[in-house]
């Protein structure tokens, strides 16, 4: 797919379920089992199209992330359990904004469900 406007492609990526192949690998660092293999399936998909001028690499890649309220409440709790602990993932040592999305990603979905 050909890359797409600028203004097109902010306002895909302010939703809160589009989330960057940085803060996705980062995430899956932090969980096991069948809720890591949905974060890592996502990876494996289609980012969307950039604009032709955009200047960042793979890591801004961005993805539609779609997934059952059980799967996002559970990446909610570990990803906040992990950063009142202190925890870091292998890319970044504070990792409050991580449990933010995530949290603002499950709100929306549950949002949209009602």
């Amino acid at each position: 797919m050909v890359g797409i406007d600028w203004q097109r492609y902010k306002a895909l990526c302010d939703q809160p379920d589009v989330l960057s192949r940085w803060m996705l690998e980062e995430t899956a660092s932090l969980l096991s089992g069948e809720t890591r293999s949905a974060l890592l399936a996502i990876l494996g998909g289609t980012p969307f199209p950039k604009p032709p001028d955009h200047k960042g690499g793979r890591d801004t890649d961005m993805f539609a992330v779609d997934l059952p309220p059980d799967v996002t409440r559970s990446i909610v709790e570990v990803v906040g359990d992990a950063s009142q602990r202190g925890l870091q993932t292998p890319r970044s040592t504070k990792i409050g904004g991580f449990a933010t999305a995530w949290r603002e990603l499950h709100t929306a979905k549950a949002a949209a469900r009602v």
